[in-house]
C-alpha cells in the first residue's frame, strides 16, 4: 500500500482495533443476499472483514484518490464496487439491491449529513446501519424524550428506526489519534411507515427544535400561524401539553402531530 498521507479535511482517522471491527461487522448480522455498503474505507481493516463476510455485493465509497486506488487494486473481485466520490454525492443515486445494510466507520465531519441522506433520499432504504460516530453524536441521537441532549435527528431515527449504542471506542484505538471519543450506533428495525411524509416530517422537526427552548405554541404553532384554537384541538387529539418543549415529546406524540398537519392541510 502507498504511504497514507492523513487529510484532515476529510475528517480522517483510522480504525486500528481488530477486536472493535469484530464488534462492528457481527452487529450487522450480514446475510448471503445482503449489499452492504462502506463509506470511507480508508486502509480496509474494516474492509478486509466485510470481505470475509457473506455479503452479496460489497460498495466501497472512498473519496480520498490515493485511498481508492489502493483500495481497489488490494479488493478487486466481482462482488466488489469500489467508488470514487463523496458519499454526499452518491448516495440519491446509488442503485442496490435489497436487503441493503450500511457498515462504516464514518467521516466524523459527514456523519450526521450521510445519515439524513441515507433516511431520506438514498433510492433504497437501508434496513440496518452499523456507524462509528462521535460519542457525543451517537449520545444524541439515541436521547430520551426530556434528555436536553434530544435534537431533530433524534426524532427523526426514533420515527423510522431503533437506534441504539454498541460500544462506546477509545480515541487511541484510531490512527492518527482524534481530539475526541467514539461510539459504534447500530440504527436497527429501519421501516418507513406508510403515513409518514419525510420530507414534511423534517420541516417540522427542524422547526421545532430551531426553537429549543421554546414551548411548542411558541415554536411550531407559531410559526405556521396556527391559530390558538387550532393549536388547542390539535395538541387534544394529539395528547401534548402545549406548554411541553419539543424534546419532551415523545414518538408516539410526534407521528400524530405530523400527520395531523397532513391531513388537515395546516402546511
Amino acid at each position: 500500500m502507498d504511504k497514507i498521507i492523513v487529510k484532515k479535511s476529510l475528517g480522517q482517522h483510522f480504525l486500528k482495533n481488530q477486536h472493535v471491527v469484530s464488534q462492528i461487522v457481527e452487529a450487522g448480522k450480514i446475510q448471503k443476499d445482503d449489499s452492504i455498503l462502506e463509506i470511507g474505507p480508508g486502509t480496509g481493516i474494516l474492509t478486509r472483514a466485510l470481505v470475509s463476510s457473506p455479503a452479496s455485493k460489497l460498495y466501497l465509497c472512498e473519496k480520498d484518490r490515493i485511498l481508492f486506488e489502493n483500495i481497489k487494486e488490494t479488493f478487486a473481485s466481482s462482488r466488489i464496487k469500489v467508488i470514487y466520490e463523496d458519499a454526499l454525492v452518491l448516495i440519491p443515486s446509488l442503485q442496490v439491491l435489497s436487503p441493503f445494510k450500511v457498515i462504516a466507520n464514518l467521516p466524523y465531519n459527514i456523519s450526521s449529513p450521510v445519515i439524513i441522506s441515507l433516511m431520506t433520499v438514498c433510492p433504497t432504504l437501508p434496513e440496518k446501519m452499523v456507524l462509528m460516530l462521535q460519542k457525543e453524536v451517537a449520545q444524541r441521537l439515541v436521547a430520551e424524550p426530556g434528555d436536553s441532549n434530544r435534537g431533530w435527528l433524534t426524532v427523526f431515527l426514533e420515527l423510522m428506526s431503533k437506534p441504539k449504542i454498541l460500544t462506546y471506542v477509545s480515541k487511541y484505538d484510531f490512527a492518527p489519534v482524534p481530539e475526541v471519543e467514539s461510539a459504534v450506533l447500530v440504527i436497527d428495525e429501519i421501516v418507513l411507515p406508510k403515513e409518514l411524509d419525510r420530507k414534511l416530517a423534517v420541516r417540522i422537526l427542524k422547526t421545532a427544535f430551531a426553537g429549543k427552548r421554546k414551548k411548542i405554541k411558541n415554536s411550531i404553532f407559531n410559526y405556521f400561524k396556527i391559530t390558538a384554537e387550532k393549536a388547542d384541538e390539535i395538541a387534544g387529539h394529539c395528547k401534548i401539553d402545549l406548554n411541553d418543549r419539543a424534546e419532551d415529546l415523545k414518538k408516539e406524540q410526534w407521528l400524530c402531530l405530523i400527520n395531523y398537519f397532513k391531513d388537515y392541510k395546516v402546511i
